[in-house]
């Protein structure tokens, strides 16, 4: 014979349900229970007044020593979705009457705080940013000829004879597009860029202090890589053909960052040689 239960009544569970505006009491999921139905005269409800001990004996977190009227008593629910409805009767040690309790109670506190506009909602999710460097222009410029190339002194003057391939200073640079992406639903404040490599750009366009980068939209900057070798035209265009130089692979980047709640990220870059990647 199965044990009578002492089930809230209909007041009870709609009291329950609106002292905590209808969000599931688990802090950890705070799923609204309540939403339009795609008739236009109902609403759809997925919460569940459960029992923070058992309505029947043999039940989860069943008490003996309550009486009906304490067991269907509004201090013995707690609203939930009904995933953790079902989650808080399959690990009773876990989810013990203490907690429970403490979750209503928290739930209850925190609804009445956001009715007496005492609390505002900020998102907290973390915004993710990513790195993308591309490649626009690329050359190499004249700087002047090395004193490696033969000479011969005539009336005590230096006197070169430049063969057909001479050997000179070269300035090689690449100058590229470095766009920041915010991949994310959350916007991003106060982005900061550092070189914290031994290599560096030899340019690269500074935002002020004080910025943001809204969700789903990029940040674009001009960066520019440079460097001066000595050699012939063709050890020259050898390096300057490569989209990253041997020289600046693993310049490191460091890009700080906060979220709309002031809390501070960081992320790390380093060049390689397709372009960059977060480390």
């Amino acid at each position: 014979m199965e044990s009578k239960r002492d089930d809230f009544t209909k007041p009870t569970i709609e009291i329950l349900a609106k002292r905590v505006a209808y969000i599931c009491s688990n802090p950890d999921c705070k799923r609204t229970t309540i939403g339009a139905n795609e008739e236009v005269d109902k609403a759809t409800n997925i919460g569940i007044a459960a029992h923070i001990t058992a309505a029947s004996e043999g039940g989860p977190r069943y008490d003996a020593r309550l009486k009906e009227d304490q067991r269907k008593h509004i201090d013995n629910g707690i609203w939930l979705c009904s995933n953790c409805a079902a989650l808080i009767d399959r690990d009773v040690k876990k989810f013990t009457v203490d907690l429970l309790n403490k979750w209503k109670s928290d739930a209850e506190a925190e609804s009445r705080k956001k009715l007496n506009g005492g609390m505002i909602t900020l998102p907290n999710g973390r915004p993710r940013l990513d790195v993308d460097l591309l490649l626009k222009s690329r050359g190499r410029m004249n700087r002047g000829y090395s004193e490696k190339n033969p000479y011969e002194i005539v009336n005590g003057h230096r006197v070169y004879n430049m063969p057909p391939n001479p050997i000179i200073f070269w300035g090689l640079f690449w100058n590229f597009n470095f766009l920041i992406f915010n991949n994310s639903s959350y916007p991003a404040f106060n982005l900061k860029i550092e070189d914290i490599g031994k290599e560096k750009f030899s340019q690269l366009d500074t935002i002020p202090n004080v910025n943001n980068l809204p969700p789903l939209m990029n940040l674009e900057l001009n960066a520019r890589l440079a460097d001066l070798v000595e050699g012939d035209y063709l050890f020259a265009e050898k390096i300057v053909k490569s989209k990253v130089p041997d020289k600046f692979k693993n310049l490191k980047l460091k890009i700080t960052y906060s979220d709309e709640g002031q809390n501070t990220y960081t992320d790390y870059f380093e060049l390689t040689d397709s372009g960059i990647k977060k480390t």
